[in-house]
């Protein structure tokens, strides 16, 4: 049996209680006899679900004014804003976030974070004052032993101090219909957003890492998932952390076309997403959206918000939050370089320098 069955199936029963409940038949029934039609109904129901699975709407849908991702997002209310017209010295209040989280999310003082920041005493290789001469009978030199030379230790490598925890969302999951290409003209290549997404986190957390600074990796169950949006929220605001948290959600777009046809080669590029209001948003949006240009040098859609029809992810987690989008994935060119590995390492590495430059400065 597949799942249509199971849906014909349904449409039978309440086929059949139509007629039952509906003269001449409705006369020989009773209010009672009805109700328990329904539970039978009902049963068989549940029991068919159970194998094959119920179709729902996302839970988010429920949520009016609320959406998935930009791709969700009518063209008519979205505000664009330039990063390089954003106020990025920081820092700020970001009342909208602050007061969820019971405030904490201004910056401490700034953190050495490698190298650059780190102070250290005058280097003595340089230019040396003279040297006043001692009398040769103060100490005559050592010549039975030649002197050994030491090698210098190393330096120890400086040590980063974590300065917020980032919370990464991979967009999407497996078990979410839509949210990939066309399929290619090969009759089997397609890409899978929520695939591209993940590989992306990966590599952000491979980097993260390796440097020391402090990530939650927020949907590591992406082939059990859909859209998962409440759930998403919920793992990252209730995560424990004594850092402030920053939140960063990664997916690839979509032009406004039918599923399953290709958009127009013109409609392409880079854009991030903040919450309308959040300062703090903004300015991670825009450092951001400036390293993501300067790495991948695609053409730059700017910053995105919108007042009507918010993205879920932004408006419902307790932190700053950003959303990338990183390319479209129905654009028959731009999916090809989607689907190399040095273009997805490229966005990767823009992502994790936008951390570190946060990292470093605050918001």
């Amino acid at each position: 049996m597949s799942q249509n069955i199971y849906f014909w199936l349904l449409s039978k029963h309440f086929f059949i209680i139509h007629l039952v409940v509906t003269p001449p038949f409705g006369e020989a029934i009773t209010q009672s006899g009805t109700i328990m039609l329904m539970k039978i109904v009902k049963l068989f129901s549940d029991f068919f679900a159970s194998l094959f699975g119920k179709k729902k709407r996302p839970a988010y849908d429920k949520l009016a004014g609320l959406a998935e991702d930009g791709s969700d997002v009518p063209d008519g209310i979205i505000v664009t804003v330039k990063e390089n017209e954003v106020d990025i010295k920081g820092p700020f209040a970001d009342d909208d976030k602050d007061t969820a989280t019971g405030g904490g999310q201004t910056p401490v003082a700034e953190h050495t974070t490698g190298g650059t920041g780190t102070t250290e005493p005058p280097a003595t290789g340089g230019s040396k004052p003279p040297v006043t001469a001692t009398p040769a009978t103060t100490k005559p030199p050592d010549t039975t032993t030649p002197a050994t030379t030491k090698p210098e230790a190393a330096e120890p490598k400086p040590v980063h101090k974590a300065r917020y925890l980032w919370c990464l969302d991979n967009g999407h999951g497996k078990m979410q219909p839509g949210k990939r290409s066309p399929v290619f003209d090969d009759g089997k290549t397609q890409f899978f957003e929520y695939e591209f997404n993940r590989d992306v986190v990966e590599r952000i957390i491979k980097a993260l890492k390796n440097k020391g600074v402090k990530y939650y990796d927020v949907v590591p169950d992406y082939l059990e998932v859909g859209s998962f949006l409440p759930e998403r929220v919920k793992r990252a605001n209730d995560k424990k952390s004594d850092l402030p948290k920053m939140y960063v959600s990664v997916h690839s777009n979509a032009g406004p076309v039918p599923d399953g046809t290709w958009a127009n080669d013109s409609i392409s590029g880079i854009e991030t997403w903040f919450a309308q209001g959040s300062k703090k948003g903004e300015k991670m949006a825009a450092i951001f959206q400036r390293h993501l240009i300067a790495g991948t040098g695609w053409k730059n859609r700017n910053l995105k918000s919108t007042a009507i029809t918010k993205l879920y992810v932004l408006v419902k987690t307790s932190m700053p939050a950003i959303l990338t989008e990183n390319g479209f994935y129905n654009n028959k060119k731009q999916v090809k370089e989607l689907m190399k590995d040095e273009v997805r390492q490229k966005i990767a590495d823009a992502h994790v320098a936008a951390i570190l430059e946060i990292e470093k400065n605050g918001v």
